[in-house]
Formats: C-alpha cells, sequence, structure tokens
C-alpha cells in the first residue's frame, strides 16, 4: 500500500534503525514526511547484521571480541535465514538489490549425537529419519493387516494403505522394515558400489526402534525441520544477513543519526 498525503511540515522521529525501523523511515519520507533516525549504535540493520573475518565487536559488557576466522567466512549475529513466506523482505530484498540464494536448512547427511546411545557413535539424521519411517510403517501395516483399523477404513482404502505403506516406509512383501537393496537406497550403503577389484555393496543395517525412541533422536528431527517458518526452500542473502540492513541503511543514510542515545522522550 502506497503511504501518501503527509501534512506540510509534518515531520517524524523514529526511534532505532532496524529493519522496522528503516522501513517506515523509507515509506514515510515517500509520502512526504520528514522523517529522523535515531540509532543508538553505530551502523543500522538492527539484528541484521553480519560478523566478517578481521571485524570486532564490543559487547555490552565492554569485552571486544576480534573475529579471527579465516578469509571468506563470516557469522551472522542475528537471524541465519529467510522462510520462502516472508514476502515483504523479499520485496525489499529485490528492490535494494540483495542477491538471495538457498539456505541448507537440513542436511540428511549430518549427524545427531548421543553418548549414551549407539555405543556413543554418530548417527546420520536421514539414517534416522529413514528407520522412523519405516518403522511406523511397518507397525502401521500390522495395525491393518489384523483388522485393526477396520472402523476407519474400508476393504479398497486398506489395499490402498498397505500399497502406500509398503513405498512409504520400503517394507517387503510381508510388510517388515529389514535390510534390503531397497532400503540401502534410502539410508545408504554400508559398504559403497565401486567398480574393479572393489568389493561388491552391501546394504546398511537399520537402526532399532527401541534405541531411537529412547534416545530422543525423533523429536531432533521433526521439532525443529517441519514447522511453517523452517520449510524448505529457506533463502539467505549472499554474503550474509547484514547485506540486508546494508541495503536498507543505504537507502535510508541521510535520515539516520548514529550513536544517538535516547535517554528521555517528551512530547
Amino acid at each position: 500500500m502506497d503511504l501518501k498525503g503527509a501534512p506540510p511540515g509534518a515531520s517524524i522521529v523514529i526511534l532505532g534503525a532496524g529493519l522496522g525501523g528503516l522501513t517506515a523511515a523509507y515509506e514515510l519520507r515517500k509520502a512526504g514526511y520528514d522523517v529522523k533516525v535515531l540509532e543508538f549504535q553505530n551502523r543500522g540493520g538492527g539484528r541484521s547484521w553480519t560478523l566478517n573475518s578481521g571485524d570486532k565487536y564490543t559487547e555490552l559488557g565492554g569485552e571486544e571480541v576480534t573475529c579471527d576466522f579465516e578469509e571468506g567466512n563470516y557469522f551472522n549475529g542475528g537471524p541465519w535465514r529467510l522462510p520462502s513466506h516472508h514476502y515483504a523482505v523479499f520485496h525489499y530484498c529485490k528492490k535494494f538489490g540483495v542477491e538471495m540464494q538457498p539456505f541448507i536448512q537440513t542436511n540428511d547427511r549430518a549427524y545427531l549425537h548421543r553418548s549414551t546411545h549407539f555405543g556413543g557413535v554418530p548417527q546420520r539424521l536421514g539414517d534416522v529419519k529413514n528407520d522412523i519411517q519405516g518403522n511406523v510403517a511397518e507397525l502401521l501395516s500390522k495395525a491393518v493387516n489384523v483388522g485393526g483399523l477396520d472402523r476407519s477404513v474400508n476393504t479398497e482404502d486398506k489395499e490402498k494403505l498397505l500399497e502406500g505403506l509398503k513405498g512409504w516406509g520400503v517394507l517387503d512383501k510381508d510388510y517388515r522394515y529389514r535390510a534390503s537393496n531397497e532400503t540401502t537406497k534410502h539410508r545408504g550403503f554400508s559398504v559403497f558400489p565401486g567398480g574393479g577389484l572393489m568389493p561388491n555393496e552391501k546394504p546398511s543395517k537399520p537402526l532399532p526402534i527401541g534405541e531411537i525412541l529412547d534416545s530422543g533422536m525423533w523429536s531432533d528431527i521433526y521439532a525443529n525441520h517441519m514447522t511453517y517458518g523452517h520449510q524448505p526452500t529457506m533463502f539467505q542473502p549472499v554474503g550474509g544477513m547484514g547485506k540486508i540492513g546494508d541495503a536498507f541503511t543505504r537507502e535510508c543514510r541521510d535520515m539516520i543519526e548514529f550513536n544517538a542515545k535516547v535517554t528521555k522522550i517528551h512530547q
């Protein structure tokens, strides 16, 4: 929505040069207001900021931190990524020329670790996810086959459900989730296929469902990666989230007074 119709000589003071404050400043100036932004820090962008190699940062307690990681690396001190439904942010990023790239939210080859489970050996996230899915499919197929869902599904739906479970959970002909060439296509090999004198491939062995449940890894998978705000595809600015704050600051620089500590508001 376009703002317009500012009264003659109307002025506005905005406290804080975060993205919210700078968005208001940008749009209100377009509407004809005389806008001033007061920012406590020496930079704009608020939480949308990035520390790059060689940067120094003074914490609120007074301790100075030097970022001595290798050239090209950076750390996002605030938000890390953008869900695909953050339309307003994407609008301004496009308008201000902030280049975007995909953010890898979930990596099935990453590790989950419990020192008191699986002999302390880290487990691949994808292995745990596939094994939970396979075991749940097996349990549900057993309930269907013994008539445990007769009140919920009719005969035709039972056949469709069983066929779907067989594919979804990678079950064998007896509706069991067991190590096989098919499960290996999903969770990987214990010995990967090669050529020449390399050994033949071997399917990987699924994790016991009891130990998965006891370890609590189920919650690690689904609590943090399945919510609406974390659904793929996620995005990030090329070079770090601070690029968004930098772009807003550039567009609004002449309205901002940095190092301006507000101690009192009097109307």
